[in-house]
This record gives C-alpha cells, structure tokens and sequence, in this order.
C-alpha cells in the first residue's frame, strides 16, 4: 500500500507531462498549419476563368470549347483536396466537341470556402442552381464519386435540366477507405465531429507526408503540389471536415429513384480492377435500364487514357447522340459568362417579317411531310426552321442554319457526319 501511492503520484505526474506535450503538440501545428496558409493556387484546366456569384458565395469555374457545342457540365467529388483539377484530362477530351463547364464546388478549390454547415442537400441546391442560371439550357452532366448522389437527384426533381446523365464511380471512395484505410476512416469521422480535434485533424492529414501517403499510387509531384496548396486555402476545412464526418452523402431514398422511371439517359463508369464485373450501383434500382463502361484502373483517377475511353464511350453513345442534334445558340436569361451569344441573341427579329411567318406557318399546317425543328432559345422549345441551308460550325461540324417559324430568330441544328 505504501509503494501503491508513489506510483500512483508518478503516473498521474506522467500523464499530466504527457498531456501537457500533446496539448502544445497540438498547439504548433495548427500554428504551423495557419502559418503556411494561404498557398498560391492557379486552376491548370483549359478554358476562361469565370465567377457564378451564388447565395453563399462565389463559384469559380473553367469554360471552354466550342461556343456552339453542346453544354456539359464537370462535378468533381468532395474530399480531401478535391478540386476540378481532378477531371483537368476530362475536359482537355471533351472540350474538343463540348461547351465545358468546370466549377470547383463551394468550399474546394478556388471557390469561396465560407463557415456553414455542408451537406448533401447544400450541394444539391449548388448543382440546380448551376445548371439553371449559369448554363441556362439542358446539359449533359458528368458526376464523380458521392457527387454521383447529388446528380441523380437533380436529374430525378429536375429533368429539365439534365439530357444526359455520366456517373464515375459512384461507390470508390467507400470502397477505397475499406481496402486501404479499414480503420481510418471510422476513427477520422469521430475526430472531425469535434471541434478541437477535428481542426487537428484536419491539420495533420493536410501535411505532404499525409497527402502522400492517402493519394493514389503513382501520382506525380506536380499533383501534389497542387493538393497541398488547394488544402492551404483559408475555410478549405470546413467543407472537408463534413466530408469526413460524412454529412455529405444523401439518404438512400433521396437518391434513389423510381425503378424504370429515369428521367434521362444514364451511363455508369465503374472500375474493372480485377476482371469480375459486379452488378450496378447500389443507388439505381434497375441496373439493367443503365448503360455501364467497365475500365480496367486501380485508382479511379481521371487520367488521359481513361479520358480518352469515356470521351470515346460518350461519342458512340446511343442514347445520347440522339440528343446531340440539335444545339441551343444563345445564353441563359441571367447572361453569366455567355458574351460570346450575344450576336445570336441580339439578332433583329426583322429577318422574318410577321407576314412571312403567319403565310409559312400556313403553308407548314398544310403539308403532311413533317417540316424540319430544332430548339429555339427565344421560344424556348422545339419550333419549324424555314429557310434552310447548309452552313459549318466553328468547330468544323456540319450544320443546317434557318429561321424559327414562331418568332423569327436564327436557330442551328447539327448534322451528322
């Protein structure tokens, strides 16, 4: 008992030094965090840089391609360090035939990083909003990992605004923490929901060392670098934080539709990594109404040859080439980064006085071949062409060019080749 006392006092002394080194430990770090922030950050996709002024703040994003091309929309996945920089490859492919919209998602990249609460839903509202205001017409969406969840449920509320829909690997990052990291994952999650521990947290997985060490095999020092300095941004911890305490995944309801109900062509991009094709995502009900492209990687990362096979894939897409006939010319109604329409869209409506098109518009009624449509930006459907001619994009593509029937305005539809 009396030997019991002495080293009851000297572990108590012991764990009290031990907390006291943790504590300031702690301390330094968040320090030495705060020190090396804010890093110099530079978007390296293709295009112009452009700011989607939201409700919670700025959105920065990339635009490129052809001004004529259809509208696509890149949305990279939450995580660490995740950024448009991710499909930077992506959108080299595509931005050959498309007219590419790349945003950093709010909290990621060179997008605003403010202190709210981000889940799921936050980046549902994100999505719409984009896809409503900025790209102002239907387009085809490409969504990455849980951003595969948000996608879906804007194609599944608001069809309208999505005519096709790319799903990459919707469940990777689950099954990457699970193979790699079997504990981690959980253990991160627990820290992040505090508020001390997870601002360590978050400190501690944003060093070089950390980075490395989570980051896909392979990975060159410039990808790195860039990591390092999207995660040295003021705020970028908020968002991530969500991320590991795993707000940011919807409820399987929400993000499951109907069976056999989808409201738009659906191509899931899932990875072949050992030969054995497993069923659909867990998120579709009737994977059989899908379209699937198995790619043989072990990371999932957007690289140039797995670029080249999806850009490749969506060019012989069925369903999609369908769609891809007829092409809007002009901007959405709020105007945001679409100058390049303005002569479209500024075109006198003279062209086809009144009196012209009430007589062609008789004399369509009249005949029973259909006559040729394409979509009108002005009337904001599908409406007759009159005068047509054979005209070629800037792009190179073959084009018809007419007039609209109901309002006179100069409409577009491209021809296959």
């Amino acid at each position: 008992m009396k030997n019991a006392l002495p080293r009851l006092k000297w572990l108590l002394r012991l764990s009290a030094f031990a907390s006291l080194l943790a504590g300031l430990g702690a301390a330094l770090t968040i320090i030495w965090h705060r020190l090396l922030t804010p890093q110099l950050l530079e978007s390296a996709l293709p295009g112009q840089a452009r700011l989607y002024r939201w409700r919670h703040g700025y959105i920065f994003y990339k635009l490129a391609g052809p001004e004529q091309g259809p509208p696509l929309v890149l949305w990279h996945a939450p995580g660490l360090a995740a950024s448009a920089y991710e499909l930077r490859e992506l959108a080299a492919f595509l931005g050959e035939h498309y007219r590419v919209y790349a945003p950093d998602l709010l909290g990621f990249g060179l997008s605003d990083r403010p202190a709210l609460p981000y889940n799921g839903p936050l980046y549902v509202e994100l999505l719409s909003d984009f896809l409503r205001e900025v790209v102002g017409q239907p387009a085809l969406l490409i969504a990455q990992g849980i951003s595969c969840q948000h996608a879906l449920d804007v194609a599944r509320r608001e069809p309208e605004l999505c005519r096709g829909l790319v799903m990459l690997w919707p469940e990777h990052e689950a099954e990457c923490w699970r193979e790699r990291f079997p504990w981690l994952r959980s253990l991160l999650a627990f820290l992040a929901r505090t508020p001390l521990l997870g601002s360590l947290t978050y400190c501690l997985l944003t060093t070089r060392l950390a980075l490395r060490a989570l980051s896909a095999p392979g990975q060159r020092q410039s990808d790195l670098d860039y990591s390092y300095a999207t995660t040295h941004q003021f705020g970028a911890e908020h968002a991530v934080r969500a991320w590991l305490a795993d707000r940011l995944r919807l409820e399987t309801d929400s993000a499951r539709p109907p069976a056999n109900s989808f409201p738009c062509p659906v191509l899931l991009v899932q990875a072949d990594s050992e030969g054995s094709k497993a069923h659909g995502w867990p998120g579709l009900q009737d994977p059989v109404a899908v379209e699937q492209l198995w790619i043989e990687t072990r990371d999932c990362t957007v690289d140039r040859q797995v670029a080249a096979l999806i850009s490749a894939r969506l060019s012989s897409w069925p369903a999609l080439a369908t769609q891809t006939e007829e092409v809007p010319t002009a901007a959405s109604d709020t105007g945001e980064a679409q100058e390049a329409f303005q002569t479209i869209e500024s075109e006198p409506a003279q062209s086809a006085p009144a009196s012209v098109v009430a007589q062609t518009q008789h004399q369509l009624a009249a005949e029973s071949e259909p006559a040729l449509e394409a979509y009108c930006v002005r009337c904001r459907q599908k409406s007759p062409m009159l005068a047509v001619s054979e005209t070629t994009l800037k792009n190179g593509r073959p084009a018809l060019q007419g007039t609209c029937a109901r309002c006179g305005a100069r409409m577009y539809r491209i021809v296959r080749r």
